[in-house]
């Protein structure tokens, strides 16, 4: 009984001791959720959401990943945070036997002298036992013309070269006309009315690439289509000679609103 006891004992002892240990040779199992990580447009100078992914220690031992980094480092646009830590690199990281960490990452573009759509892209290395794994990160970066708790007092032209981001809000006031050409794409934050007690003349053409376009400025999966996203246009009973042709009013709280004849 007593042999059988301590024998009991060495084994449950072997075992807790393999498992506290660290797997150290380069046959050691880790995977990963994803192997690419792609963000939605973004405007320039503002930050996306927040995505991630899952580093696996498939091993019955622990496991130390000596380095996980982006690869442009303190260049890049990317930002990390893996295990409740930040910046271009994190290192000597532990994880427990048939456990997991998440990798958390994010991006902010810096504007260029580019009017078109433009791609960034870079990519993460998780160095562990002498391998290497990565995951591939891509961006769409849009520059754009900022606006912020905007009052038209006079008559303007909104060209169609860059999109137009509005915080706060944007008031066409009496006696002032907003003109927006053909093709040219508008994008309301979750705050930003576009109040018209002037005149609005948005003439958009038939193509998709000449219609005018209305919207939140939420890009990213799961918000670009989400309804509600921002207030919408609302005409007083001062606007008049409106007028709105081949245009989208996308995903408002309220897509057009008119108080009186505009």
């Amino acid at each position: 009984m007593t042999k059988n006891l301590l024998l009991l004992i060495a084994v449950v002892c072997i075992f807790s001791c393999k498992k506290d240990s660290f797997i150290t040779g380069s046959e050691a199992k880790l995977n990963l959720s994803e192997d690419s990580i792609y963000f939605d447009t973004l405007f320039t100078s503002t930050g996306s959401v927040t995505q991630y992914f899952k580093v696996f220690n498939d091993n019955d031992q622990k496991l130390k990943i000596s380095r996980i980094a982006v690869n442009g480092g303190v260049a890049s646009y990317f930002r990390i945070n893996a295990d409740g830590v930040s910046g271009p690199e994190v290192t000597d990281l532990e994880i427990e036997a048939n456990d997991s960490l998440y990798v958390f990452i994010t991006v902010k573009i810096d504007p260029s002298a580019a009017d078109l759509p433009y791609i960034v892209e870079d990519s993460i290395n998780i160095d562990f036992n002498g391998n290497t794994r990565k995951v591939k990160l891509s961006a769409w970066g849009q520059n754009a013309t900022f606006l912020n708790s905007v009052l038209i007092d006079q008559d303007v032209t909104f060209t169609n070269e860059r999109p137009f981001v509005i915080l706060g809000g944007m008031l066409v006031g009496e006696g002032a006309t907003l003109n927006i050409e053909k093709g040219t794409k508008i994008y309301l934050h979750a705050d930003a009315p576009l109040l018209v007690d002037g005149t609005l003349k948005a003439i958009g053409e038939t193509f998709d690439s000449t219609k005018i376009i209305f919207q939140g400025d939420r890009l990213d999966a799961g918000y670009k289509d989400y309804p509600g996203a921002w207030p919408g246009i609302y005409f007083s009973n001062k606007s008049a000679n409106n007028i709105l042709k081949h245009v989208i009013v996308k995903n408002a709280y309220q897509g057009i609103v008119a108080d009186g004849t505009v």
